[in-house]
């Protein structure tokens, strides 16, 4: 399952050191959601929830770079799930990473950044 959720440049830099993070709160496509929002594809189901974390991400006036994290979450890793929202029983492993999205035009517009592109990114990032 994909999950979206907003991280600060200092927590994506900590989760790439220490390779693992505690994530919680994560938005995802859970049953709940996927059936109350049933006129939506799976395409704009995954857009909107990346838009919810990104409102998150900008909600944080201090962070110049807002930014949203999209994991792949497995099954095993679910401890709960509630409308469109999942929290995780353990930390996330950066294996778990599937990209970063970069907040920008006030939250209309999400660039993506592949994981590998991450470390180069963060010297910016933390600028």
């Amino acid at each position: 399952m994909r999950g979206y959720i907003s991280i600060t440049a200092k927590e994506l830099q900590a989760w790439l050191t220490t390779g693992s993070a505690l994530l919680e709160d994560l938005y995802a496509p859970t049953p709940d959601f996927i059936s109350k929002n049933s006129d939506l594809d799976e395409e704009e189901i995954e857009f909107t929830l990346s838009m919810l974390a990104a409102e998150d991400a900008l909600s944080q006036d201090s962070e110049k770079f807002p930014l949203v994290a999209a994991l792949e979450i497995s099954a095993d890793l679910i401890e709960s799930s509630s409308e469109g929202a999942i929290t995780l029983k353990a930390k996330a492993p950066w294996s778990t990473l599937e990209c970063i999205f970069l907040v920008e035009d006030g939250g209309e517009e999400l660039t993506w950044f592949a994981t590998q592109e991450v470390s180069e990114q963060l010297k910016n990032w933390l600028a």
